[in-house]
């Protein structure tokens, strides 16, 4: 099974977004799992965390991940959820933060990966019916997604824009190392058990070239970045790449 047949699989799962607190209260674990998005009273949606959200009075926010990401309206929202609640937001990435699930995983300030999980950053992609003037609208409203949706990792990505927009157009899969190395996470955790996504390499053309270039930008900054398993570190930032994140809609 390659990583495309792994992500139309995770997709057909249930969703599941869950809170359990604390006796205390001082602390909370959110568990975001599943694929991102639905109806209005749906539980994986933004709306359904809004819910979910209010009342909490946590000091401290786990939001545990393993998803292929989905609908990017709900992605941005959510992040913009978490980031805008008073409590410190660690994201513990379970398995797979993936597309939607990557942005919301931007959202913590401290974000730990275990050494066996991965994270997936790609252009917007969506289905278009219609005619010539149709398609060519929708190609024009994508442009415009995938600048919104970069700058949910610029705030973070050690490289130029230039890197991290090869990096968004080779649907690029990172490990816990390579994602700590371009700043998109802080910390290596432990390995923990996760379904299997051992067939991530596409066996398409043009793989050597997209893992050459990868491998090349994580020789680059992994130099720069402080790898480490128990301790985490400050993400390294471009105040040129500020933004302010729009709401998006992205279908895997």
């Amino acid at each position: 099974m390659n990583w495309k047949d792994e992500l139309k699989n995770m997709m057909n799962k249930k969703s599941s977004i869950r809170f359990e607190a604390n006796d205390d209260n001082k602390e909370a674990k959110l568990y975001i799992y599943g694929p991102i998005g639905g109806f209005l009273f749906s539980e994986n949606s933004a709306q359904g965390l809004k819910r979910r959200l209010h009342g909490v009075d946590a000091e401290t926010i786990h939001v545990h991940i393993n998803s292929p990401g989905g609908s990017a309206f709900d992605g941005v929202a959510i992040n913009n959820l978490l980031k805008s609640h008073k409590a410190d937001i660690v994201v513990h990435v379970d398995g797979l933060a993936a597309s939607a699930a990557s942005v919301i995983a931007m959202a913590g300030n401290k974000i730990i990966m275990p050494e066996n999980t991965m994270m997936m950053i790609h252009r917007a992609s969506t289905i278009e019916f219609g005619n010539a003037d149709d398609f060519e609208k929708t190609a024009s409203d994508l442009r415009k997604i995938d600048s919104a949706l970069a700058a949910s990792y610029k705030k973070r990505f050690v490289g130029t824009e230039e890197e991290l927009n090869r990096l968004l157009d080779d649907e690029t899969f990172l490990t816990a190392e390579e994602a700590v190395a371009f700043g998109l996470a802080d910390v290596i955790g432990e390995e923990i058990e996760i379904p299997s996504l051992e067939d991530v390499d596409d066996e398409e053309d043009d793989d050597e070239e997209y893992e050459n270039f990868k491998e090349k930008l994580v020789a680059k900054y992994a130099a720069q970045t402080n790898l480490q398993s128990n301790e985490p570190k400050e993400p390294e930032q471009d105040p040129e790449y500020k933004r302010n994140l729009s709401e998006l809609f992205l279908n895997l």
